[in-house]
């Protein structure tokens, strides 16, 4: 089975509609993070210029990948700059430890 890792990172506010449309499509778990950083957006209102976000990792099937995406983006998605990223990587192994077996 071929597995993906969907990370996003995205404004906080915005939190809670991310993990009721991820519920919503079926998502059984994910991995919320605080995160403080800046990238493409500066916050020029901080000394530091960073923003404070949020880092969401989700493993789903790849099948899977496109539709948990478009679940997020579309939720976060407001034309500004500061919306964040969402990147997809390819997972070469996923154990679940409840399963491991010592060989």
């Amino acid at each position: 089975m071929n597995f993906r890792k969907v990370t996003a990172i995205f404004p906080s506010l915005d939190l809670d509609k991310v993990e009721n449309a991820l519920i919503g499509i079926g998502v059984p778990g994910m991995t919320v993070s605080k995160t403080h950083g800046f990238g493409e957006y500066r916050n020029y209102y901080t000394r530091d210029t960073m923003t404070d976000c949020v880092r969401v990792e989700i493993f789903t099937e790849a099948d899977q990948a496109d539709e948990v995406v478009r679940a997020i983006a579309r939720t976060v998605h407001k034309g500004l700059e500061s919306e964040g990223i969402i990147a997809v990587l390819p997972v070469e192994e996923l154990v679940y430890i409840h399963d491991f077996k010592e060989s």
